[in-house]
């Protein structure tokens, strides 16, 4: 009944009915369609779309507003003097919207500002990055978001430095944020045990903590005394703590035991780098996998010591694992890829440049009986994979979204490609970066030497249009591909990011015809393709009003006149890379000042905006 009524106020309010004389015109009335509707329809977009569609009027608007929405918009603050009559404070003082997850990236702060104030009841998630604070200033900005969940601090090492110990006896202690349940200090902090203690007991109900790439470049003897001091701090929060990040940093066999002999720890997700040898006797890792069998999130990237024995001991003791990242785990042969096969939950798997493992491994390890959960699948740099196991991957692994298969040149051709078009049309990011081997005929079916379904008369063929919802392709150093595919093929709505580095052979007529099919393109990396001219970048910035990345880098045809186009059409580019663009004179690259939005500027010069 109540999908009965929401139809008829949806045929109620969807045609509005003139009367002239005895003829009678009936037009869409989007506008009235219902919230729910709306909100409904709203979820198929992703954020940047949400965004432009909030303008049409206000209805959409509102749908926009929904909270679930707003948590997938972040406000990113970047490089400038923060205060509140400046740009774009100022601008954002006097707005209604509120924001739940904020970004600060290179920002000296100052003087007291009143955005805090404002807007801190609503921030959900709070990240600084390479910002220049001291402790005071971020206590004082931590005390306006009582709804703060996540809070990240990145590449700050000013903050610890200028923080002394005496400091923590001092300073009130009575700042408690009970919302708050994720702290990360990942890349780079070089921070002590008392700066540790200050922010983990601001969260009395912390179940997460990431301390990744933070001790690998300090000596060895600061190292042991912070890996045992976070030790001791899931020792002490082992009933709530689910969620541990230790990726990049050598982990020793001494704290892998401690780790697996903490009762009643039960992690959800866990992240280390192994990389001492795993000994005989009394195997710290071993014994660790076997303790937490209530892990779905397991990150083992740059573990050179990670052998078959222990991926072996992941598919036995931890069945309910969803994600699985083995990236540079170079130990791992066939023998123990094949042991996955076990583990049926998988959705995220991560292979990349793990060299050893072949076609055998692949064909024991992934394909089994029900594969269809598997949403990312990444094998970059698997150089013994062929393309008759790549054509098995293609037809067991049909719901994928993501795939990448970056530096396969041995298993990616016109042919085995031609599978992934057929089976995997659910795909939103496809990565075939330095697949050489992948021409014009494999991208648009035409003119195969092999076609890909030949039944007595019947001959099949497919191309990259059947892949209609994608959204990030990168084809960078896939040399032979001309215009022909642009020209024939592309005409992605939703496509955002597209990489086209070192390819030799497109044109402005391959250009044109990208830019007309593809009128959603944030990002456009076009580096060292040596026949873009300024016809291309002319056609790019008229063509794609949400430019926000443009990648020009040792374009030699580049001239002036590609400056003088950005500047008249680009509203909102923020990274701008023309490094190596020989004939962009100085004068011309002075003139970037105007673009307002520019973040980031890789120019013939090193500067920076």
């Amino acid at each position: 009944m109540a999908l009965a009524r929401l139809v008829e106020r949806i045929e109620r309010t969807l045609y509005v009915h003139y009367e002239d004389s005895f003829v009678y015109f009936f037009e869409p009335n989007f506008e009235a369609l219902p919230p729910e509707l709306l909100i409904h329809l709203f979820q198929y977009l992703n954020p940047s779309d949400r965004s432009s569609a909030a303008l049409v009027c206000r209805s959409w608007y509102d749908a926009f507003r929904y909270i679930k929405f707003q948590r997938a918009v972040r406000l990113h603050i970047h490089d400038i003097e923060f205060v509140d009559n400046g740009h774009p404070l100022k601008g954002l003082m006097t707005s209604f919207r509120y924001f739940t997850d904020v970004c600060i990236t290179k920002v000296v702060f100052g003087n007291k500002s009143e955005f805090w104030s404002e807007f801190g009841d609503g921030i959900e998630e709070l990240t600084l990055d390479k910002c220049v604070i001291w402790k005071h200033k971020l206590a004082s900005i931590l005390k306006y978001m009582p709804r703060l969940r996540r809070l990240n601090i990145f590449n700050c090492p000013d903050l610890f430095k200028t923080w002394k110990l005496i400091e923590n006896t001092t300073v009130t202690w009575n700042l408690v944020m009970p919302e708050l349940t994720h702290i990360s200090l990942a890349r780079n902090n070089r921070f002590l045990e008392h700066h540790f203690d200050y922010l983990v007991q601001l969260a009395p109900n912390l179940d997460s903590i990431d301390v990744s790439e933070c001790f690998s470049s300090i000596e060895a003897r600061q190292r042991v005394i912070m890996l045992n001091h976070i030790l001791e701090f899931v020792r002490t929060s082992r009933t709530r703590l689910r969620h541990l990040f230790l990726c990049g940093t050598p982990i020793d066999n001494v704290f892998l035991r401690g780790l697996a002999d903490i009762p009643e720890l039960s992690l959800r997700s866990l992240g280390l780098m192994v990389c001492e040898k795993i000994p005989t006797n009394e195997p710290g890792i071993m014994d660790l996998l076997r303790a937490q069998t209530a892990l779905t999130h397991l990150d083992l990237s740059k573990s050179l010591a990670l052998n078959d024995s222990a991926l072996i001991q992941i598919s036995h003791s931890i069945p309910q694992l969803e994600t699985l990242i083995l990236n540079r785990c170079w130990m791992i042969t066939d023998y123990g890829i094949t042991a996955i096969k076990s583990l049926v939950r998988l959705r995220h798997i991560d292979l990349t440049n793990c060299e050893r493992i072949t076609d055998a491994g692949l064909v024991g390890g992934l394909f089994t009986h029900n594969r269809r959960n598997v949403r990312k699948l990444y094998l970059g740099l698997l150089t013994n994979m062929s393309d008759a196991a790549l054509t098995k991957v293609s037809f067991e692994f049909c719901d994928l979204v993501v795939l990448d298969l970056g530096g396969c040149s041995n298993s990616i051709n016109d042919l085995s490609i031609q599978y992934i078009f057929y089976h995997m049309t659910k795909l939103q990011e496809l990565n075939l970066d330095c697949c050489a081997k992948v021409s014009d005929a494999g991208i648009t079916g035409i003119n195969l030497e092999e076609k890909a379904f030949a039944i007595w008369d019947i001959e099949l063929c497919f191309s990259i249009a059947d892949l209609v919802g994608l959204r990030s392709l990168k084809l960078s150093g896939c040399y032979k591909i001309t215009d022909y595919s642009f020209q024939r093929c592309f005409n992605f709505k939703e496509l955002k990011e597209i990489s086209l580095a070192r390819l030799l052979q497109i044109t402005d007529r391959g250009i044109e015809r990208l830019a007309l099919g593809c009128p959603s393109l944030e990002v456009i990396d076009f580096s060292e393709c040596r026949t873009i001219t300024d016809h291309c970048i002319e056609i790019i910035t008229k063509c794609e009003p949400r430019l926000t990345t443009l990648k020009l880098q040792n374009c030699s045809l580049i001239t002036d006149k590609s400056i003088k186009s950005i500047v008249e059409n680009c509203r909102v580019l923020r990274v701008l890379n023309i490094r190596g663009c020989i004939k962009i004179s100085s004068y011309a690259e002075s003139k970037l000042s105007a673009v307002k939005s520019l973040r980031h500027l890789h120019g013939t010069t090193p500067e920076v905006i």
